[in-house]
C-alpha cells in the first residue's frame, strides 16, 4: 500500500518559496542597516571650545602688562557637514543675538576689554567636518580681572554664566542641539 504525503515537486515548490522569503528578509535588513551606515557617514558633531592664553609683554616703563585672550570656538568634529538652523546665547532667561549681547547684557565688559571678533552663524550655514569657528575673542588686562569676575559672578573669568546654544542638522534633516556650558553630547532635536 502506497502511503500518501506530500508529493515531491511540492516540497521543492514550498522550500523554493521559504528560500525566496528568507532571501527578500535578509535583504530588507541588510538595506535598512546600508541606510542607517549613509546616516552615520554623514554625521555632523558640533562642539565649544574655550581658548585662554596669557601673554606677557616686557616694559620699562609702565612695568609687566599680562594680557589675556579668551576665545570661543564652535568645531565640527563629525563626519559630515552641520548645517546651522539657529543660534542665540542664552543669560537669565532671556535670549540674545550674539552681535548685541554684549553691549545690552554686559556692557561693563566692553570698559575692561575688547571683542576683536564676533562671527554670528546665520541660518542654513554649514560647518564642515574638521572645521572651527570663532564665535568670539574677548581681550582684557590682567588687572582688571578681579572687577570682571565680580561682574560676571564667577570664579574664572572663562565660566561664563551665559550659554551659546546652536541647534543643527544634518543632511538628512536630522536636527541636534548643542550648548556652550552642557557637557556631553549634543541632544536630538526631533
Amino acid at each position: 500500500m502506497k502511503r500518501k504525503g506530500p508529493s515531491t515537486d511540492r516540497i521543492i515548490g514550498i522550500s523554493a518559496m521559504l528560500i525566496s522569503l528568507m532571501t527578500l528578509i535578509i535583504f530588507l535588513y541588510q538595506t535598512h542597516l546600508i541606510k542607517g551606515q549613509s546616516r552615520l557617514s554623514v554625521r555632523p558633531r558640533l562642539t565649544f571650545n574655550k581658548n585662554v592664553v596669557k601673554s606677557i609683554t616686557k616694559n620699562e616703563t609702565e612695568g609687566d602688562q599680562t594680557k589675556i585672550e579668551i576665545r570661543l570656538s564652535l568645531r565640527n568634529d563629525g563626519l559630515g557637514p552641520a548645517i546651522i538652523e539657529s543660534s542665540r546665547i542664552l543669560d537669565q532667561g532671556s535670549s540674545y543675538e550674539l552681535m548685541t549681547f554684549f553691549e545690552e547684557a554686559y556692557p561693563p565688559l566692553l570698559e575692561y576689554g575688547f571683542f576683536t571678533q564676533i562671527t554670528e552663524l546665520t541660518q542654513g550655514e554649514a560647518i564642515r567636518a574638521s572645521e572651527s569657528v570663532d564665535l568670539f575673542t574677548y581681550q582684557y588686562d590682567f588687572r582688571n580681572e578681579e572687577a570682571i569676575k565680580m561682574l560676571l559672578n564667577a570664579e574664572i573669568v572663562y565660566d561664563f554664566p551665559f550659554e551659546y546654544e546652536v541647534i543643527y542638522s544634518s543632511m538628512y534633516e536630522e536636527q541636534w542641539q548643542v550648548r556652550s556650558n552642557t557637557e556631553g553630547h549634543p541632544v536630538p532635536v526631533n
